[in-house]
């Protein structure tokens, strides 16, 4: 799970938004929903919302999930300078450190928008792995990472050294790339649709990524959009949230049918790295 709030998207403009509404509600039922399937997660949360989620935090690291950083306030490094990036790395870490009392392992890039100079920031910001690697690159907002300096794991882990990187899933087909692992198109996208696509890529891969956001799983009512934002904007925020429950134990459901086991990032990290020794 990102942990951001609604505001945070990028198709909104955060000035224009009512910060007073918040739906991270949905953090709450993700994480209900998961210990009901007795299921591991990784959660990469925003540094700003930290202090205010802080005994959430606290309860997660300690039932044994991984607390990873999704930078300070959800601007996209890509927009940034690698120092000004390293700056901010550095400060949402500590901070979330400060609040669990231990180590913060992973690091994902808001929008997915990184580089590989700035994928060589987060190694020596003391991060061990990140997750921001995705094959899209039709998506305006994404960025392309260079992987031939990594040793290619499997089809979806890229190492350097200690450090992985695990790329999030998507499907090839006809020569097209189609993502198949976020919240957003398992929310929108007719489920006999997605449940087809995704048995697909079962049939070819090791790794599946699902990434979700806490917006998608709340159960209070959408804020009002910032004027100005187009109606496809309008639907592709509200569509589907009320089914996303039941699409997500659909989901555990058929990744358990094709024998998939449930881990976080850092336990897999942990497992690779103890298999090359």
């Amino acid at each position: 799970m990102d942990v951001e709030d609604w505001y945070h998207l990028d198709y909104f403009d955060r000035s224009k938004c009512d910060t007073s509404r918040s739906l991270l509600d949905g953090l709450d039922t993700y994480s209900e929903l998961i210990a009901r399937h007795d299921l591991p997660s990784s959660y990469f949360v925003l540094g700003e919302l930290a202090t205010q989620i802080k005994s959430r935090l606290i309860q997660l690291a300690d039932a044994g999930h991984d607390i990873s950083s999704h930078g300070w306030n959800h601007v996209r490094p890509l927009t940034m300078s690698p120092e000004a990036f390293s700056s901010e790395l550095i400060k949402a870490k500590s901070g979330l450190e400060d609040i669990i009392g231990r180590p913060v392992p992973g690091y994902r890039a808001p929008c997915f928008s990184l580089d590989q100079t700035r994928l060589e920031r987060i190694r020596e910001a003391g991060f061990v792995y990140d997750s921001s690697r995705i094959l899209f690159e039709n998506h305006p907002l994404y960025g392309s990472i260079d992987m031939s300096n990594y040793l290619a794991v499997s089809r979806n882990i890229f190492r350097r050294d200690a450090f992985f990187e695990f790329q999030v899933s998507t499907l090839t087909m006809v020569g097209r790339t189609i993502p198949i692992a976020g919240g957003g198109y398992i929310r929108i996208f007719p489920w006999w649709l997605m449940r087809n696509l995704i048995s697909r890529y079962l049939q070819g891969n090791e790794l599946y990524i699902l990434y979700i956001h806490p917006f998608e799983l709340s159960c209070q009512s959408a804020p009002a959009e910032p004027l100005g934002v187009s109606l496809a904007t309008r639907v592709r925020f509200r569509l589907g949230r009320s089914s996303v429950c039941h699409r997500l134990e659909a989901l555990i459901a058929l990744l358990r049918q094709n024998g998939f086991t449930f881990t976080t990032f850092a336990l897999l990290r942990n497992k690779l790295l103890a298999e090359d020794r």
